[in-house]
């Protein structure tokens, strides 16, 4: 996902009423807070950050934000983030009933993109990246066959 066009203002205020959102539902076993980590692809911004926000159902929504510049130094977030083709930006999601919610993503500044999105309810297996995409009945049949092996297995 790609917000658009890269000249447009920022949101910053009344995000839920006028920003620019995608809405994923998704289903949670238990109730709980747990980490959502949002896979942002690097890019810089020379008015400042790159920011986005995330909210579960209506709540308040959280805004995360990015590298907003390179240092020139090798081993510095942005070079990181650069070399793993991502950035991670995390945040906390409350539920409060286990069940189905939506977990809205907005446009806080343009030109962001997103390229996936995890919520770890525990059990998230460590990986390079991101785990595989979670099994849907409906849109994603076969998932339901991976199988993760243990470390040295």
């Amino acid at each position: 996902m790609l917000a658009s066009p890269s000249t447009a203002d920022p949101f910053t205020r009344q995000l839920a009423e006028r920003a620019p959102q995608l809405w994923y539902r998704i289903r949670f076993v238990t109730a709980g807070t747990f980490p959502v980590t949002v896979f942002r692809l690097p890019s810089l911004d020379e008015r400042g950050a790159r920011r986005v926000a995330v909210a579960l159902d209506g709540q308040e929504p959280v805004t995360l934000t990015g590298q907003a510049i390179a240092t020139g130094n090798r081993g510095d977030a942005w070079a990181r983030n650069v070399e793993e083709g991502v950035e991670k930006l995390v945040a906390a999601l409350t539920v409060d009933a286990p069940g189905e919610h939506v977990l809205r993503v907005f446009m806080v500044d343009p030109a962001i993109a997103v390229d996936q999105i995890v919520v770890d309810t525990g059990g998230l297996q460590a990986s390079y990246l991101a785990p595989p995409e979670s099994y849907h009945p409906v849109f994603n049949r076969h998932a339901a066959q991976v199988r993760w092996l243990p470390d040295g297995e």
